[in-house]
């Protein structure tokens, strides 16, 4: 990802400077897509500003923002959890993030994972907008904007990194614990939990085999009574990479989705990209078919 300086400052004592830099990247796409029903047209830019500095003592810090989710849009009063799904911005912790790391580890605020989900993360999705994102399992311990901020805690020595979360509540608190060991072309993690309605254990991997790589998530609810479990394949032919993947839910409905998809680099941050995405419960099959962007 190319990305531009705007700024760099400044001068902190005689014997010493440390650097501000402000960088820019974004990310777009246009296309077409088919939503079980109709056929549209389908485009979308993102910029995202990225902070970085360091103190004389040789703590980084930083934060990065999205320009469409800078600002409040439509909420009077986030601390009293009306917001619902409008976005509260980076001025409220829910559309951006603030670090600090040294040899301590590192501390994030704001819209960033949960532990477990940090650790372990999702299978591979298919698509130029993700089809619904139908391959990734549900988590617990972030996401909601009602539980934004989130502080997450990062610890890693050699291969192995230790994660912690908290949410402040609003409505429910949550946190999690995870652990992920990564030593080179494969990892393990597992992660544990709690939303003070439900808990659930999460464990993945991944590993990857000359062109191919094999992700694999399984998460078992404790509450809700409820395991899911999804598996991607990633090939790579030179330019094109190939993927697919299975998501299973175990509950009263049974869900099972099934994807399938390729993109094409074109070169300077550009691909051909195309999916489809099915389920037992889905009426027709949606898919779409474009030009993605990266900046």
């Amino acid at each position: 990802m190319k990305k531009i300086l705007l700024a760099s400052a400044a001068l902190v004592s005689l014997t010493g400077a440390a650097m501000a830099e402000v960088a820019v990247s974004g990310d777009g796409r246009m296309g077409i897509i088919y939503d079980g029903t109709d056929w549209d047209f389908t485009s979308r830019i993102r910029i995202t500003f990225t902070a970085t500095g360091e103190t004389d003592g040789g703590l980084a810090f930083g934060g990065s923002v999205r320009a469409d989710n800078a600002g409040v849009t439509g909420c009077t009063d986030f601390v009293a959890g009306d917001c619902g799904s409008l976005t509260k911005g980076g001025v409220a912790g829910a559309g951006g993030s603030v670090y600090i790391s040294g040899a301590f580890g590192k501390l994030s605020m704001g819209d960033v994972d949960s532990a477990a989900e940090a650790a372990i993360g999702q299978v591979s999705g298919v698509g130029l907008t993700g089809l619904g994102d139908m391959n990734e399992i549900g988590y617990l311990g972030a996401g909601a904007s009602d539980s934004d901020p989130v502080l997450l805690y990062t610890y890693s020595s050699g291969d192995f990194t230790v994660y912690a979360s908290l949410s402040d509540g609003n409505p429910n608190e949550s946190y999690g614990v995870a652990f992920k060991y990564a030593p080179g072309n494969y990892s393990v993690s597992l992660g544990y939990e709690d939303n003070t309605t439900d808990s659930q254990i999460v464990v993945g991997g991944s590993a990857t085999f000359g062109d191919a790589t094999i992700s694999a998530v399984y998460s078992s609810h404790d509450l809700a009574n409820m395991d899911e479990y999804a598996l991607s394949l990633d090939y790579v032919f030179g330019a094109a990479t190939v993927t697919a993947f299975y998501h299973g839910v175990d509950n009263a409905a049974n869900d099972n989705f099934y994807g399938l998809g390729a993109s094409y680099d074109l070169g300077g941050g550009a691909s051909i990209v195309g999916g489809v995405v099915s389920g037992d419960n889905m009426a027709d099959p949606i898919m779409d078919f474009g030009i993605s962007m990266t900046f």
